[in-house]
This record gives C-alpha cells, structure tokens and sequence, in this order.
C-alpha cells in the first residue's frame, strides 16, 4: 500500500494568524471607538470639572481684607504641647500635695503633706462618730420589740 500524502495549497500564504477565528477589522474599529469614546468622555469630565469649580467659586463670597490678620479661635483652644502640659500640672499637683499652707487663711485651716497626714492617721486612726444617748435608748427598746 502505497501513501501518497498531499499538502494543502493555501491561496493565501501571507497571513500568520488565524483567519476563522478573529475578525480583525471590526476588533480595530471597536477598538477605535473605544478611544473616540474615552476622549469624549474626558473631555466631557474636564468641562464639568471647570463648570464646578466655577460654580463654588461664584457661590464663595470673597474674602474680607481683614482676614489676612490672624486671629485665636475662641476658647477652649486646643493644646499645642499635651506632654509639656501634663507635666506641668503634675508638678503643681505634686507641690501642693508635698507641701505645707494655707487653704482658709480667716478660720485657720491648712493643708499638710500627704506623707505627714498619712504618719498622723496611723497614729492617731481615723476619726469614729459617737453615737447619741437618745439614738441608742431607741435603738435598745426598737431591739426589744420585735
């Protein structure tokens, strides 16, 4: 048995991609289109940009000489410096708490340190309410009663 093997004649060599399966010509046109409309829609966004800020722009009153003095916004301002702050408030704190003075200066009353108050209330203990003769006598017969 004989093979003869033929080859196939193309009439168009020159091509070297697939015929059948892409049509070049509507993809280039649809990419062509694809451009047009992607500057149209830039150019479009454009003008509305410049329409917008026109727009605010004549909406915005204009600014008033003075405005270029500047000046504190009203109180409470916020800190410039938290941390230098703290600390000084601590060291105010501290002092008043590590420090003997005044609180009333008329009626006698003072402030002492805090390790001093502490020293006085170990020794002394802690104040203690008394309770009245006529709070106990109803305490007793209220007892009594039930």
């Amino acid at each position: 048995m004989a093979e003869t093997h033929t080859t196939p004649t193309h009439s168009d060599n020159d091509r070297r991609y697939e015929a059948s399966d892409a049509n070049v010509v509507s993809l280039t046109k649809f990419g062509i289109g694809l451009a047009i409309v992607a500057a149209v829609v830039l150019v479009l966004m454009l003008w509305l940009q410049n329409f917008f800020a026109a727009q605010n722009q004549r909406a915005t009153p204009p600014v008033s000489p003075l405005a270029a003095q500047r000046q504190a916004p009203p109180a409470p301002r916020l800190q410039v410096a938290p941390a230098r702050d703290l600390r000084d408030i601590r060291m105010v704190e501290d002092s008043v708490l590590h420090s003997y003075g005044w609180v009333v200066r008329d009626s006698g009353v003072v402030r002492i340190p805090i390790e001093r108050a502490m020293e006085l209330v170990a020794q002394r203990g802690l104040p203690v309410r008394v309770k009245s003769n006529a709070r106990e006598e109803k305490g007793e017969k209220g007892s009594g009663q039930q």
